[in-house]
C-alpha cells in the first residue's frame, strides 16, 4: 500500500511485548486523515526476545508501506508491576531502535497526556478512549483496544504537534 504521491504519514505506537498497536494518519491533507490501525502480535507462547524480534519484524514491514515521518509512542506506565514495566520497555526500546533505524523522529507521551489529549480527561477509561478515538477517525466498526490505544497516541501527537507549528508560524 505504498503511497504513490509521497504522501506524508504520522504513526502512533502503543508498545507490548505480545502486541503492539500501531494507528497511520496522514499529515498531508487539512484536516488529516485516518489511514489505518490495527495490532501486530506475536505468540504469547513464544520467549519474550522472539516475540521482540516477531513484532519487530512486523513493524519494520509496516514502516516500508507508508512515507513515515514522525512517530508518537506511549511511554511506559511505571506504577505497575516493576517485572511488567521492565518487559514493556523492553517493547518499547525495540520500537524506538526501529524507527531510528529509519530516521523517524518520534516522541514520547505518557498516558495520561494521551487520555487527556483525545477524550479530555487523563484518568479516563479505554471503553472513553476507544469511543473518543472512533469518532475521530470516523470509524463505523470497533477496534481492537492496543490498536485504539495507538490511535490516540496518534491523535495526541498530532494535537500536539500542530501547537507547536502554530507557536512558530
Amino acid at each position: 500500500m505504498a503511497s504513490e504521491l509521497s504522501e506524508k504519514f504520522i504513526i502512533g505506537i502503543d508498545p507490548g511485548s505480545r502486541k503492539l498497536g500501531y494507528a497511520v494518519l496522514s499529515i498531508d491533507s487539512n484536516p488529516s486523515k485516518y489511514v489505518e490501525c490495527g495490532v501486530i502480535t506475536a505468540p504469547s507462547s513464544s520467549p519474550l526476545y522472539e516475540r521482540l524480534r516477531e513484532i519487530g519484524e512486523g513493524l519494520e514491514e509496516l514502516l516500508s508501506e507508508y512515507e513515515i515521518s514522525e512517530a508518537a509512542v506511549e511511554n511506559v506506565f511505571t506504577a505497575q508491576n516493576p517485572k511488567t514495566a521492565m518487559v514493556l520497555g523492553q517493547a518499547r526500546g525495540m520500537a524506538l531502535y526501529i524507527l531510528a533505524r529509519k530516521g523517524i523522529p518520534v516522541t514520547g507521551y505518557p498516558p495520561n497526556t494521551v487520555k487527556k489529549s483525545v477524550t479530555g480527561r487523563g484518568k479516563a477509561p479505554k471503553a472513553q478512549v476507544r469511543r473518543s478515538v472512533s469518532l475521530l477517525a470516523g470509524l463505523t466498526s470497533e477496534i481492537d483496544e492496543d490498536a485504539s490505544d495507538a490511535l490516540a497516541v496518534a491523535y495526541c501527537h498530532l494535537m500536539y504537534r500542530k501547537r507547536i507549528d502554530d507557536i512558530n508560524t
